[in-house]
């Protein structure tokens, strides 16, 4: 049975405007379900949930012209089986909505996975590419045919691809409503700090004032060295990817161990060693593993963790890796014995029509980009809130997760504003919170309390100067020095 016979219900009352336009009854108003092509989903960039045995539609509007752009959709999902991505015609889609079971509605092409043939890894699960002779809205739909809910990240791109409305301006409201949104204060720190302005762009450095902005080099996931005087970060230029050190200005720039796709590179906290998180190719799914450098000898370790060992951190102990698995949680490793264990796994469930029980979910939405506070006793992270990311913070021992920041409830409930609050870093004193939300129409620095007190925005001259981009792909932004 092919997966969008599980879709097929009440789609007789639909009809079709044109090849490219369908009509939703005003009966059937509201938000999107992803249900069929005359109800789908927008493409956000953002990781979702999709549940057991369904499908769901997304759509993109292609422009056809003399050079056939092409479309890519790419699906990815920590390796999850049993997934399928098809591409769907305007005509396909209307035929769909007639008669699922009709050989006209079948679509046009499915996915496969998108192997990188240099490395034999797998860059996405599944992935399709192509052009199109004419113009109009085209559907990809995903359906996930486990058992139970999995996490994934649609994405689609093209020079004539559009997978949203062009935005139109927010009208005033003319409703009173008695109520004010408190404006966020600005603010200085202290400290320096290192930041980069997107994966493998320009990294900075600059004082906590604003002052001394200086580009000194390009690559991913920068990081101080314990006393300041060094950064180190990853670099998947050719013809040499790999681990790079430099001092804090830039000069001295070297390779301290070669590898095609390494991240989030850390100091250990004697500055004699970095743990980084590299992708490995012995297995045909996507693998991150851990590895650790000794500046000395040039020696790698590799200690034992889960199949995707992303965003490593030290514990104060110098042994102790913390690092984050999304299908998993928050988990620990020893850097040189020992298997992983969990520090924090989220607990959810979703109810089995079939065994009429309530059913532990075993893939999560990610939980993404943690980090360890300066003492090793807590760890902050951010995870998706149905529909934003939001940044909670959980003890090193276990136990539950608190909520740092939090959406305004004004502008949540009255105006339907979605703020995402991501990448977050601890001050060198554990005392704040530094992360990156898109609040004000574009990704800028603010600081808060562990309590979730005391926002601020910080280093808005910086914002103002460089353009960040955040991707939602585990990348450390921002380090923090005394």
């Amino acid at each position: 049975m092919k997966s969008s016979q599980l879709l097929k219900g009440l789609f007789v009352f639909f009809t079709v405007a044109s090849p490219a336009t369908f009509v939703l009854p005003s009966v059937f108003g509201g938000a999107p379900t992803g249900s069929g092509p005359h109800d789908p989903l927008t493409v956000t960039g953002a990781w979702q949930t999709i549940a057991p045995n369904t499908s769901l539609w997304f759509y993109f509007d292609y422009a056809a012209d003399r050079t056939k752009s092409k479309a890519a959709v790419a699906l990815d999902a920590n390796g999850a089986p049993n997934l399928q991505l098809a591409i769907y015609t305007p005509d396909q889609a209307k035929m769909w909505l007639r008669d699922a079971t009709d050989p006209a509605a079948e679509p046009t092409a499915f996915g496969t996975a998108l192997r990188d043939t240099a490395y034999g890894t797998v860059a996405h699960d599944l992935y399709w590419t192509g052009a199109f002779n004419t113009s109009g809205r085209y559907f990809a739909v995903v359906t996930n045919n486990n058992s139970t809910p999995i996490a994934l990240l649609l994405t689609i791109t093209g020079d004539t691809v559009q997978t949203a409305p062009p935005p139109t301006p927010t009208p005033t409201p003319t409703l009173f409503v008695p109520f004010t949104v408190t404006p966020v204060p600005t603010g200085t720190i202290q400290g320096k700090f290192v930041f980069q302005d997107a994966i493998g762009g320009m990294i900075y450095t600059v004082n906590g004032d604003g002052a001394n902005l200086t580009a000194v080099s390009h690559g991913i996931d920068p990081a101080w060295s314990p006393d300041g005087k060094q950064i180190v970060f990853a670099r998947w230029d050719n013809p040499s990817p790999g681990v790079y050190l430099a001092n804090a200005d830039g000069s001295d720039e070297r390779i301290v161990f070669a590898s095609p796709r390494v991240r989030s590179p850390r100091f250990s906290p004697d500055g004699t060693q970095i743990v980084f998180s590299q992708q490995k190719r012995e297995t045909p799914q996507a693998v991150w593993k851990l590895g650790v450098v000794d500046l000395a000898t040039g020696g790698l370790t590799e200690p034992q963790c889960s199949r995707l060992c992303f965003v490593p951190m030290w514990s104060p102990d110098g042994r102790t890796i913390v690092y984050t698995d999304p299908t998993v949680g928050i988990m620990a490793t020893d850097k040189t014995s020992g298997a992983p264990w969990i520090v924090f796994g989220p607990h959810g469930y979703y109810f089995d029509t079939a065994k009429n029980a309530a059913m532990p979910i075993l893939h999560l939405p990610p939980l993404t980009s943690s980090a360890l506070s300066a003492d090793g006793s807590r760890v902050a992270f951010m995870l998706w809130a149905q529909d934003h990311w939001d940044i909670n913070l959980v003890n090193a021992s276990g136990g539950d997760e608190i909520g740092v920041t939090r959406p305004d409830p004004i502008l949540y409930v009255f105006y339907g504003v979605k703020v995402n609050n991501v990448a977050p870093v601890w001050s060198p004193d554990g005392k704040q919170i530094l992360f990156l939300s898109d609040r004000n129409g574009k990704w800028e620095f603010f600081t808060i309390s562990p309590a979730g007190s005391n926002l601020h925005q910080v280093l808005k001259s910086v914002t103002d100067a460089v353009s960040l981009r955040y991707d939602f792909q585990n990348e450390r932004v921002i380090d923090w020095i005394k």
